[in-house]
This record gives structure tokens, sequence and C-alpha cells, in this order.
């Protein structure tokens, strides 16, 4: 296994520059554990190698299933008074939260498998917060504190702290495992948590207000986390080492955020009130076919545009993201022809598969054409990473 410290010696010596440590070390670990090279500018899902680690992978999940299941079984047969319970479930979710970073030490750190370090980070995180949560308000029953306040009507302080305290463990966990393990998927986990917490904690200071401005929230929040991702990416062009990877994740958290708050500024520029995405077009179909039919349209320019960036940045993952709704503003289009169930059905998939066949098989070569003015050596290329040249 690659010594991470005997690099760090190695870069505090001069031997090598302290930016090659991470790298340098990713890649050592990596073919060790068998992992190929990706091909330069590809996304190569390195979180995976083979079946082995999906069957680990599900090995943990059924464990920390079984540990929540366990936990709750022991709470309710233990504690009889509601402080009682809620401290002895806060101890044991913050234990097996420990247990999850025991097992990291094995399947991240020594092991390099990132696809069970996954559901371990991932289960560690819940059970953090859940852990917090329940600590803190196990101390707050008995302590004269109305524990049952509505968002919408205000709430003491003790419990919005003790709300916005469990939200923020939804990004701490995932970035102390990110600083531990330098597993990539955390910092993705750990994105989505703290957009989680900027929405958690505008709804509990100003529940109305935030509840109207929310499409533009998720909006601002996923533009935010498409930069950081962007970040990630200009520092490895070639989609080669982890900070691609990182960029890949925080590209996958901004994503629904941005197509969230993009659809649902759409929805509500056509008299559809909060409901956004695909809800918001089915219950326009249903109210009035014009105006659905104009907010598909309106939709489908969003996704073209997101698709069209996509094709900059060389990043796929924006469009995956959009496929669901993609398909229900097709549907919505497709209907104002007239279609039987079955035929809407198999037009919409049709142009939707067809959509993902024309763009997944001229990916590079449109790249190639829209990219034409980047020099490869140039700034702009770390943000919008040009084709190799077409093979003879």
């Amino acid at each position: 296994m690659a010594d991470r410290s005997a690099l760090e010696a190695a870069a505090a010596a001069g031997v090598i520059n302290a930016e090659q440590v991470g790298p340098l070390y990713d890649f050592l670990s990596s073919q060790q554990a068998g992992v190929k090279p990706a091909l330069a500018g590809e996304e190569d899902l390195r979180f995976i190698r083979n079946f082995h680690d999906v069957f680990l992978a599900i090995g943990i999940v059924l464990f920390a299933v079984g540990l929540a299941i366990a936990i709750g079984t022991w709470v309710a047969g233990s504690a009889h008074e509601p402080r009682q319970a809620a401290l002895l479930a806060g101890g044991l979710s913050a234990t097996a939260a420990v247990v999850m970073w025991l097992l990291g030490e094995v399947f991240a750190r020594r092991r390099r498998l990132f696809l069970p370090a996954i559901a371990i980070v991932v289960s560690m995180t819940a059970f953090a917060v859940v852990g917090a949560a329940s600590l803190y308000f196990g101390l707050l029953i008995g302590e004269n504190v109305n524990l049952d306040a509505d968002l919408s009507q205000g709430m003491p302080p003790q419990v919005r702290a003790g709300l916005m305290l469990a939200a923020a463990f939804a990004f701490i966990t995932p970035l102390m495992f990110y600083a531990r393990f330098r597993l990539p998927f955390s910092m993705g986990l750990a994105g989505g948590g703290v957009a989680a917490f900027i929405i958690a904690t505008a709804l509990m200071f100003s529940f109305d207000e935030t509840l109207k401005l929310l499409p533009a929230i998720y909006l601002g929040l996923g533009v935010l986390l498409f930069f950081a991702g962007v970040a990630f990416d200009a520092r490895d062009p070639m989609r080669t080492t982890r900070y691609s990877d990182n960029g890949f994740w925080l590209h996958f958290a901004a994503a629904p955020l941005i197509l969230n708050g993009a659809f649902g500024l759409v929805t509500m520029a056509f008299g559809g009130g909060q409901v956004s995405g695909a809800a918001g077009l089915v219950m326009a179909s249903a109210d009035e076919n014009a105006n659905a039919l104009g907010q598909a349209a309106a939709t489908l320019a969003v996704i073209i545009a997101l698709g069209f960036i996509s094709l900059l940045i060389n990043r796929r993952v924006l469009i995956v993201s959009a496929l669901l709704t993609t398909g229900v503003a097709i549907g919505v289009i497709m209907n104002e022809f007239g279609l039987g169930a079955g035929a809407l059905a198999a037009s919409t998939l049709i142009v939707l598969g067809g959509f993902v066949l024309i763009l997944g098989a001229g990916w590079h070569g449109v790249r190639r054409a829209l990219l034409g003015w980047v020099k490869p050596d140039g700034a702009w290329a770390r943000i919008f990473p040009p084709e190799a040249p077409a093979a003879a």
C-alpha cells in the first residue's frame, strides 16, 4: 500500500511538490488496487472495480440497516420515558457512527475500496445526524421548552438551535470523512449537506418567505456547487486525478438543485405556484393545455442550455439528472398531437432515447466543433477542456 506519510516527507524534502502528494498517492493506491487509469478527458467511474465491491457495499448497507433496527428495538424495549429514550437513541446512534468510522479505516483508508466507502459515509452521516438530534433534544426534554412548535408559526431558540445542529452534521460528517479518507463522494455529499443546512435554516427563521423563494434558493445553491465542481475540474482538465472525481460528485449534487430551481421558476412564471419540475408540468397539463405546452417548451429550453454547458465543460452527469423532467416535457408536447396512451409513451421514450444516443455518439465531435477556439495550453482549457484532434 502506498505510504502517504512517505510522500509527504518527500514533499517536505523538496523531492516532489506538495500539490503532487494527493494525486500521486491516489495513483499508487489505484494501481495496487487494480484500478486501470481512465482515458484522458473521460468521466471514468472509479468508485467501482468489480462485483466484489458491490458485494461488500451490500454487506455494509445491510449491517447499517441492522444496526438502525437494533437501536430502535433496544430503545423501545428499554426506555420508558421520553428523555431516557432520546438520550439512549442518541448515544447508540453516535456509537453506530463510530463503528462506521472504524469500518472506513479498513475499507476506505487501508483497502481503498470506493463503493463500500460510499456506503459507509452515507450510513455514518445518517447515524451522526440522528445521534446529534436525539442527544440534543433528549437534554431539552423536561426543561420547560415547547418541542411542538410549528415551523410556520416560529419556534423557540432552543429548538431552532437543535435542528440547525442536526442539519450541520449532514455536512460536517462527510467533510470529516473526506479529511481523513479523501473519498471524492464525500465532497459531493458535503456539498448537498451544506445546501440542505442553508435551506433548513432559512425555513426555520422565515418559513413563508423562504417557501416563496425556494426555487431561486435551489438555483442559487446549485450554481454555487456547480462552480465549486468547475474549480476542481480546472485543477485536472484531463480527468485523471482525485480533483476530477471531487468535481464529478459536486456536479452530481448541483444538478438536482439547478434543475429543481430552474423548473420551479419556469412553473411559477406560467402560473403554477410553487410546484416545480415534472409535477408542475403534469398539473399544468391537467389545468390548461396551452399553458402546459408553453411550460414544456420553456423546460426544454432550460435543458438544452444545460446540455450546452455540459458539452463545454465535458460533464455528462448534468444531462443525466435532467432525463426524467426531459421525458415529461417531451410527453406534454407529444400529447398536443392527440396520441393515445401507448403511442404517447412510445414516442416520448423514442425521442428521449434518440436524443441521448445522438448526443452520446456525437459527444466528442460536437465538443471538437464548439471548442476549436480553445488553445490546449491556454487558461480557458482548464475550464473548457478541448477535444483531441480526430484521428485520420
